[in-house]
């Protein structure tokens, strides 16, 4: 288990250390994700559990890097990990019409009602929000204002969070 770890580690740190504004594959995304939930699942135990359903077809579509771990972090950090008996996090991706859309739902607890209202109003006085905000941003100033996250469902039985990109790259 330590070995294993430590390669984890490793890949996962390396991919993160490919910060540019290349665009990814899904799959690297996704081998990105797993590598991160592997190590988590190691640190809670039976208190994580985790299901990531992306079909093959759509590992081969691009997305900027790092978009989809921060919001599988919040999730963890924010929704599953305050929880005594933990959570679950799946991790889904389809196909509507022109866009592919990536969710990621947890059991947890919902974001704080401050962030949420920071989110919303794309305003903060402090740091709420402001991965989220981030990540919205780098996906709309890549694919255009129609795109990006969405926060679908945040209440006290968990959240869920959607990335929406186009099926086809936009002409920049």
């Amino acid at each position: 288990t330590t070995e294993e770890l430590i390669y984890c580690l490793s890949d996962l740190l390396r991919y993160n250390l490919k910060q540019d504004n290349q665009l990814h594959t899904i799959g690297a995304e996704i081998n990105n994700i797993e590598k991160y939930l592997y190590i988590q699942k190691i640190r809670f135990r039976n208190r994580l559990e985790y299901k990531i359903e992306v079909p093959e077809e759509l590992k081969s579509y691009k997305i900027p890097n790092m978009v989809i771990q921060p919001i599988v972090e919040n999730a963890l950090i924010h929704g599953i990990a305050p929880k005594r008996d933990g959570g679950k996090i799946n991790i889904y991706a389809e196909k509507y019409k022109e866009e592919i859309i990536i969710s990621i739902i947890d059991n947890g607890n919902g974001f704080p009602e401050d962030v949420l209202l920071a989110i919303q109003q794309k305003k903060s006085k402090n740091d709420s929000g402001l991965g989220f905000r981030n990540t919205d941003n780098r996906l709309k100033q890549y694919y255009g204002e129609q795109y990006g996250l969405k926060i679908v469902k945040s209440d006290y039985t968990g959240s869920t969070v959607t990335i929406t990109i186009p099926t086809q790259p936009i002409a920049r």
